[in-house]
């Protein structure tokens, strides 16, 4: 351990940066003239660590316990957007040690480094800098190099895809076979953009199954989240 720096720095206000969360659609101020609630947790789409987040507060606390409850070795997550939820697990990797997360965009430039939009992809490229256990990919899940990157690190450890991109559907049909027995897969978004239409034929094909009580307690939150197991 290095020794303890006592010298308080004279900080420099002209570092602040002024465009962050600048964007006049996105929602200030929210509770300026009204309590929070608890049942506020459960709304999508708000900032987290000042950063936008397309999940509620409530899918943040699920995914702690998911983790823990696991243990997995690599989380891939299929559609970053902002990156609030990249950041999110990237921290949760570099702090615990115990995990390698990979994220995937295919267009970074419309949020992810849009700072205006809350992006948060120009912490994530430093976070990744300093920790081997953080990776983004800027490119499409669905190509080749991108299927077979995943696949091999399915072989070799535990692993929780989440899918979040802008097809669902085909990402769980994509990514579900290639798991093998303990490995997890959730989708956002249930009963929105992807439901049991989607995903029952590959569980059946495939051997996969609702992870409870997980799923039970993710619905209770209204977190929007299903997970899966292969068994």
């Amino acid at each position: 351990m290095g020794e303890l720096n006592t010298k308080i720095m004279k900080h420099d206000k002209s570092l602040f940066e002024k465009s962050h969360g600048s964007n006049p659609a996105i929602d200030k101020n929210l509770y300026a003239d009204r309590e929070i609630h608890l049942e506020d947790m459960k709304i999508i789409n708000r900032r987290f660590m000042g950063a936008g987040m397309s999940q509620s507060y409530a899918s943040i606390y699920w995914q702690e316990y998911y983790y823990e409850g696991n243990k997995f070795e690599y989380v891939a997550e299929l559609g970053s957007q902002k990156g609030c939820l990249s950041t999110y697990f990237a921290n949760m990797a570099a702090i615990t040690e115990a995990f390698f997360f990979d994220t995937f965009e295919i267009n970074p430039k419309q949020d992810w480094y849009n700072r205006q939009n809350e992006g948060a992809g120009h912490w994530f490229d430093k976070l990744s800098a300093i920790s081997p256990f953080i990776n983004s990919f800027h490119q499409n899940v669905f190509d080749a190099s991108s299927i077979h990157g995943v696949k091999e690190n399915i072989d070799q450890f535990k692993t929780f895809i989440f899918c979040d991109g802008g097809d669902k559907a085909l990402e769980f049909s994509t990514f579900a076979p290639l798991l093998k027995k303990g490995d997890c897969i959730a989708v956002h978004d249930w009963g929105y953009e992807i439901g049991s239409q989607h995903t029952d034929p590959v569980c059946e094909k495939y051997g996969l199954e609702v992870h409870e009580p997980y799923a039970t307690s993710s619905l209770g939150l209204q977190t929007q989240i299903m997970p899966f197991i292969k068994k």
